[in-house]
């Protein structure tokens, strides 16, 4: 019996443990929730709060504090480090490169020795071209002495058919003179005359064909002199010329940016390699075509780049300024923008750039530095044409009394317009947009750059900050 009750004891006791646990489970969740719509609370009236007093301020009119603001103007933009004297290294040696004395990267001198070429191969052609002329030569030769000979040998014929000629023409006129006197008859002296007649024609006929024998073999001996005459002249100057070129030297100091070619191998494009002055640098920029026309030759740049730091700024002038943009013609007769505009900024000698790294580069319009300025908004123009601000005096009632201020306006850049009177002085207040105002009446003035905004801090509690300097 003990040991039931025992039992029963202790169960109940569990059961009264589990029930406090649930009970504590319970408390928490409403600890927590309860903490929860507290700073919800808390961050729903700060916001209020914040919002009722930026209306408040925007129930005024917007001003700001005059001060002096930087009027330079300039055209930012980035490009990549170029040499402004490039060589492109060929040959028109087609042989094997013996011996290979630079590297990709490798600075190298004018008139350093870059390679050589092997010249067994191209004395071999020599040797083969000059024999073949030898014998072509020696065929000409033979063709021109035949081609002589038969000029000679119907020549010779002609000679002789001209001579047979005078002889029929002096036959033919003696029978024409004996006719009167001779005791022939008539049939008789008109049968010789007639004989006499064909001997001459057949004569004559036999001269004209040797004569054309003789203007065709001295066309033959022409044609033979002209077709052989410069057989592998031309290819064997070239290879001439080549063994002359088997060394190829430097023409400019500077750094092997492009290797074509490797020992033993043959030039395919006649391109060896490109050698680039990195004592003269350049940076081709492209430019917006909202800046081209702005842009001018001798224009001052500065130059930075992420690799060296941008604390370091280099020295450059505008040299080139391309302002057109190229084009492509297409196949059907069309054409299309292959780029935009550009400029060439030439850098200072001596500097630590290196060719390839990209920069950026601020093309400066002009350098006015800083000058009072408002925005070009606040700026209005009376009806006798003069500019003018209205300016703001604060009274003891905290009210700004309006004043009109006539200005002469000076350089614009995006926002603000340089302004210069003698009634004005940093740290006045002007009128953000004068139209909202009239002369003479007073105003509750807010200043936009003097506001707080409502943030947010890094452990999530509600704090402000402020946008002025």
């Amino acid at each position: 019996m003990r040991g039931i009750f025992k039992i029963r004891f202790i169960h109940k006791e569990w059961a009264m443990l589990e029930k406090i646990k649930k009970h504590k489970k319970l408390m928490i969740a409403i600890v927590v929730i309860v903490i929860i719509a507290i700073v919800i609370v808390i961050l729903v009236h700060r916001m209020r709060q914040s919002a009722s007093e930026i209306t408040q301020v925007d129930s005024g009119i917007q001003a700001f504090t005059l001060q002096k603001q930087d009027m330079s103007s300039s055209v930012s933009t980035s490009g990549t480090v170029e040499s402004s004297n490039v060589t492109e290294v060929t040959t028109e040696v087609s042989s094997a490169i013996k011996e290979l004395n630079v590297s990709l990267g490798d600075h190298v001198e004018k008139g350093q020795v870059l390679c050589t070429f092997d010249d067994e191969q191209i004395r071999q052609q020599i040797a083969d071209l000059e024999k073949q002329n030898s014998a072509a030569k020696k065929a000409s030769d033979s063709t021109k002495q035949k081609a002589q000979r038969a000029v000679e040998t119907a020549q010779a014929q002609a000679n002789a058919k001209a001579a047979a000629v005078a002889v029929a023409q002096n036959d033919y006129q003696t029978i024409q003179n004996l006719l009167g006197s001779s005791d022939q008859s008539a049939e008789e002296k008109a049968s010789a005359l007639a004989q006499a007649q064909a001997n001459l024609q057949s004569a004559q006929s036999e001269y004209d064909a040797a004569q054309s024998a003789v203007a065709s073999a001295q066309e033959a001996l022409e044609d033979a002199a002209g077709t052989t005459a410069d057989t592998g002249s031309s290819d064997l100057t070239k290879l001439y010329q080549q063994l002359n070129n088997l060394t190829v030297v430097a023409e400019q100091s500077g750094v092997i940016t492009q290797l074509n070619v490797s020992k033993g191998s043959i030039p395919t494009n006649g391109s060896l390699m490109r050698i680039e002055d990195d004592s003269s640098l350049m940076v081709n920029v492209n430019i917006k075509e909202k800046d081209i026309l702005k842009l001018a030759q001798g224009q001052k740049a500065s130059i930075t780049s992420d690799a060296i730091g941008s604390d370091q700024i280099f020295s450059g002038t505008v040299d080139k300024v391309v302002n057109f943009a190229s084009k492509n013609a297409g196949s059907d007769g069309s054409s299309s923008s292959s780029g935009g505009y550009s400029a060439t900024i030439t850098l200072e000698p001596g500097t630590p750039l290196l060719l390839g790294m990209s920069v950026n580069v601020e093309i400066m319009l002009n350098e006015e530095g800083e000058q009072l300025a408002v925005p070009y908004d606040s700026i209005a123009t009376d009806d006798d044409g003069n500019s003018y601000v209205f300016v703001g005096k604060e009274g003891k009632d905290g009210k700004y009394k309006i004043k009109k201020v006539i200005v002469t306006t000076g350089i614009s850049n995006d926002y603000y317009t340089a302004v210069s009177s003698d009634d004005l002085k940093e740290g006045d207040s002007i009128i953000n947009y004068p139209y909202d105002v009239s002369e003479g009446e007073s105003y509750d003035l807010y200043f936009p750059e003097k506001q707080t905004d409502l943030g947010m801090s890094d452990d999530g509690a509600v704090t402000t900050f402020s946008t002025s300097n």
